[in-house]
């Protein structure tokens, strides 16, 4: 079961993930992430409670940044630990989505 919450910070907005996001649950990231890029504030991913990750999670966090791109946002994920973490870096994902300095935003 994948949870997905949004909340708004001064400087950001944080989207928790917990749970596990796979083909039959990665349409409520999608739509949490969308709905979170409508802000002007970067976005941050928190992902420290996600237990398990599959390919249409990864195609949710890829189509976030390139919505992001267009958009002229910032998508970021932060405290990915485990499998989540291996897998992100292993697809190249995790470089592509990590928190850059303030100035590069």
């Amino acid at each position: 079961m994948l949870t997905v919450s949004i909340a708004e910070t001064a400087d950001r907005i944080v989207v928790s993930v917990s749970g596990e996001c796979d083909m039959s649950s990665s349409g409520g990231l999608a739509s949490a992430l969308d709905a979170a890029m409508e802000s002007s504030l970067p976005v941050e991913v928190d992902l420290a409670e996600l237990q398990f990750l599959d390919s249409s999670g990864i195609h949710v966090l890829v189509t976030a940044y390139h919505a992001s791109q267009v958009r002229s946002a910032t998508v970021y994920v932060t405290r990915a630990a485990g499998m989540v973490a291996t897998v992100l870096e292993l697809t190249g994902v995790g470089a592509l989505l990590a928190p850059q300095p303030q100035g590069e935003r």
